[in-house]
């Protein structure tokens, strides 16, 4: 599944462990303006350079922006436009989701692309568990109940 991904949800993927995970399973994609936004300060955040060998090393597909944006979420929205070549955006931003719906554009938040990975055979439910552990901390206390409580009724191999 071809995705877009925010800054947001790239970043909270790398602090949790889940990014390689998630690249393996997806197809992510990053604008330029989004990957900027995550390279502001590379010295004080360590994401930023294992997010940069994953971009050197292909794990993500870097996509220059057609026209510059002011911020990110705009240019995932120009990048994503209506051709059908994403299947969602990923972001974990509320004011962003909130604009995504309004629009009618598919999305993922990380807990959801960790219940898709289980879902769909590329974790197991246990790992989907941990994963979720360590996003805990960083998404709403109501995703992660609703989740966890999906998560629990997987059978192990997901589905």
């Amino acid at each position: 599944m071809n995705v877009l991904m925010d800054a947001d949800c790239l970043i909270k993927l790398t602090k949790a462990q889940l990014k390689e995970e998630v690249c393996a399973a997806f197809d992510v994609t990053v604008p330029a303006r989004v990957i900027e936004e995550v390279m502001v300060a590379p010295d004080q955040h360590p994401e930023c350079a294992v997010i940069q060998r994953n971009l050197e090393r292909g794990l993500l597909a870097g996509l220059p922006d057609a026209k510059h944006h002011a911020r990110g979420d705009e240019a995932l929205l120009a990048v994503s436009g209506d051709s059908g070549e994403f299947a969602a955006i990923a972001s974990d931003d509320k004011r962003f989701i909130r604009q995504l719906r309004l629009l009618g554009k598919p999305y993922l938040t990380p807990a959801v692309m960790v219940l898709w990975m289980v879902k769909h055979g590329r974790l197991q439910a246990d790992a989907g568990l941990a994963a979720l552990v360590r996003l805990a901390p960083m998404i709403s206390d109501a995703e992660v109940a609703l989740v966890r409580i999906r998560l629990q009724s997987m059978p192990e191999g997901g589905g």
